[in-house]
């Protein structure tokens, strides 16, 4: 079994890059994870960007993953909560568990259409990229959790 943290485009801001390479260092003593991107799109029309960057988004998935869309509108979980979904979705999947973030208009209606479960962290709108670093903290808490190990307070 292994995590995937699928996001349009990287992050860019140097602040930013340090947390999530923080966390993602913290987590992978865990469970295996990688991290995976697609280029944002470049297109002057939204609609036309979300539309380029699901293509490539979908275009990294097999048919045996469990993809989980970050959307505001998605699942709210407390921590415990998380870490306990968290646990039941890993044991569950005979793929991979692939939680994809989309780029700064969201994520298209083939994606939605594709995804198996859609998760929120917060019901208020995020930058992607604080949604990324947000993403691998809660992970890494869950799993803390899970094994009982002591950072959740």
């Amino acid at each position: 079994m292994k995590i995937i943290i699928l996001s349009v485009g990287k992050p860019k801001d140097v602040h930013v890059v340090s947390l999530a390479e923080h966390y993602f260092k913290r987590l992978r003593s865990f469970v295996p994870v990688v991290l995976e991107s697609v280029p944002e799109a470049k297109d002057p029309l939204p609609s036309k960007k979300v539309e380029r960057e699901g293509v490539a988004l979908l275009k990294n998935l097999r048919e045996r993953d469990f993809m989980v869309t970050l959307e505001e509108r998605g699942k709210c979980f407390d921590s415990r909560e998380f870490a306990e979904w968290v646990q039941a979705s890993v044991e569950r999947t005979p793929g991979r568990v692939v939680l994809a973030i989309g780029g700064a208009f969201g994520l298209s209606e083939d994606v939605r259409r594709r995804r198996d479960f859609s998760l929120s962290l917060s019901p208020m709108t995020m930058p992607h990229e604080l949604c990324l670093v947000f993403l691998m903290e809660q992970l890494y808490r869950a799993f803390t959790l899970i094994r009982g190990v002591e950072y959740h307070h």
